[in-house]
């Protein structure tokens, strides 16, 4: 007797060995991720758990983060470095904090402070209004006395060599010395204005408004020769000696400003709305070399700096970039391109720009600058920016905060639910990892080590150090829909998985036939001592479509997935 031979099932594998990351787009990439929780690409092609992370500190009211020689961050009124409070008395609130050589300045207190030496610390603004008698008089250059001249409209005569003879014929005074040539203009001619107190705070070339003066002359701007504690020396000319009791003002102001960066040994900021009853739209320059100095235009080319834009919108961020400082709107960005010889030149480049309320997540890694805009993240290599999150869908964020390290960019989120979410992309590899619902308020980076601080207070190393590790990692990492990629029909019979737990660790595995709106566990393995490989198998139920949810507690690497399929038929 014979039996009819019965004909196998035609079975196929696809084995995916290298992990993609994160993909929420309706068909990722085979490989990816819809979901996931706190995985990395620091194992890639395989996919890993991230490291713990160590708490190096805390504060009480988080305002702002940065490095240099040290980590340096804010809590409320003071200002730490290298975990030292310093002297310097801050406002609460949030800071920009932006490092020019040894110096830190705090943005909007308009507050400095020498990192090197913290016994050094001021505030950029000076403000001095004199009390009692004031004396103007004319003196040389820095201050130093001329000797006696004559103050009169018909010159000396029988004039000595060296002879001085104030010339007060014309509407405006004149010094002349006598020489062999007779009588020339003496250039080097000031003004000495003695008072007590006067110069407390300011030095030689600082820019300076003077009000109240009788002398009509020297209220407005000038560039200081020279200052001590009971004495300014400015430019100009006055016919003789003269006092007043009446108060004098003499202040060094810093304009408002949105933002404020460093580059090329300058401070440029911007700022677009409305400041003392004035509209404005500026970029503004502090003159080389000196933070404190925004006002001093003495025709050279290290002076302060202040150009009008006509691109409209607020600024939403900036960032130096290849030498270039670079102020960003939300659909523009105005470029500077620096002159050695002061003739600074700004084009505005119509491109996505920086979302409102994402300045903080201007950062260059790699040699490339990212920034959080109103399409997603940009790539900014100095041409035109390109979108480099089309992974993550269409999921609109806001808030953006960002820092980067090791190749790669950490971005802290707020999602259309103000949920807060930690991306980060590998920009070596181009995939992006969710980490998990780290809410962070800066990002620094100190001894190659990444620090950031949350909205909590918390300073975190993001791979590990400091005082305190983070509890064994519980991880997840979703699939979209399986079984999608055929058009003819495909059942999937078993699916494998390759991968090694760390001691104690603890890997399950789920499926959902529904969408993810149920999960039917499937079996789970734990790490043995050894650390083995393990193999482990799923056999789900017969169907045309599934996702599949690894989780676990501990670090876990995993190699590959295979999956078998067995060709059904064609119907729906």
């Amino acid at each position: 007797m014979f039996f009819q031979k019965m004909s196998v099932p035609v079975q196929s594998t696809v084995t995916v060995s290298s992990f993609l990351g994160l993909d929420r787009r309706a068909r990722g990439e085979l490989g990816s991720f819809r979901e996931m929780e706190n995985l990395t690409s620091d194992g890639y092609p395989t996919l890993t758990v991230r490291p713990r992370r160590g708490l190096a500190g805390q504060a009480e009211s988080p305002g702002g983060i940065a490095a240099k020689d040290a980590l340096i961050w804010v809590d409320g009124h003071t200002l730490y470095v290298g975990g030292v409070a310093t002297e310097l008395v801050l406002t609460e609130g949030s800071k920009q904090l932006i490092g020019m050589g040894n110096w830190l300045i705090v943005w909007p207190d308009k507050k400095y402070i020498n990192t090197g030496d913290l016994s050094r610390y001021g505030s950029l603004e000076n403000r001095v209004q004199t009390q009692g008698q004031v004396t103007l008089s004319l003196c040389g250059a820095k201050g130093a006395a001329l000797g006696d001249y004559l103050a009169s409209e018909e010159p000396p005569t029988d004039p000595a060599g060296g002879c001085l003879w104030l010339d007060t014929a014309g509407e405006l005074p004149v010094l002349r010395q006598y020489g062999e040539s007779g009588w020339s203009i003496r250039e080097d001619t000031y003004i000495k204005i003695a008072a007590g107190g006067i110069g407390v705070g300011f030095a030689a070339g600082d820019g300076v408004v003077i009000e109240g003066c009788r002398e009509e002359s020297l209220n407005g701007s000038h560039v200081l020769e020279a200052a001590e504690d009971g004495a300014l020396v400015v430019p100009g000319m006055i016919a003789g000696q003269a006092t007043q009791t009446e108060e004098l003002t003499v202040r060094r102001s810093v304009p408002e400003m949105d933002f404020v960066i460093e580059s090329g040994n300058r401070l440029w900021g911007c700022r677009y709305g409305v400041t003392d009853g004035k509209a404005v739209n500026e970029i503004y320059a502090s003159k080389l070399g000196d933070f404190k100095n925004w006002n001093c235009y003495a025709g050279r080319s290290t002076d302060s700096y202040v150009a009008t834009r006509g691109s409209d919108g607020p600024f939403t961020g900036a960032a130096d970039y290849l030498g270039s400082p670079l102020f960003f709107k939300e659909d523009c960005v105005e470029r500077v391109y620096p002159s050695a010889a002061g003739a600074h030149q700004i084009v505005t480049v119509r491109c996505p720009g920086v979302r409102k309320g994402s300045g903080r997540s201007l950062q260059t890694v790699e040699g490339v600058l990212y920034y959080h805009g109103c399409g997603g993240v940009y790539a900014f290599d100095g041409s035109m920016p390109q979108r480099v999150s089309q992974a993550l869908g269409e999921d609109e964020y806001h808030g953006a905060v960002a820092g980067g390290a090791d190749g790669k960019y950490y971005l802290s989120v707020l999602d259309a639910e103000n949920q807060p979410q930690l991306l980060v992309y590998d920009v070596r590899q181009g995939l992006w990892h969710r980490e998990d619902a780290l809410r962070a308020v800066g990002f620094a980076v100190s001894g190659g080590v990444l620090y950031a601080m949350t909205g909590a207070g918390d300073i975190l190393a993001l791979k590990g150090g400091g005082t305190v590790q983070e509890e064994p990692v519980a991880w997840r990492a979703e699939t979209g829909d399986l079984g999608l990629d055929s058009g003819e029909g495909k059942y999937l019979v078993r699916l494998s998985l390759r991968l090694r737990p760390e001691e104690g660790g603890a890997v399950r595995v789920a499926v959902s036939y529904d969408e993810g709106e149920t999960w039917q566990e499937q079996g789970g393995v734990t790490g043995s001592g050894r650390l083995r490989d393990c193999v482990l198998h799923v056999r789900p139920r017969r169907c045309r479509r599934l996702r599949l949810r690894l989780y676990g507690v501990g670090g876990c690497r995993v190699y590959s997935l295979t999956a078998v399929y067995e060709k059904g038929s064609d119907g729906p």
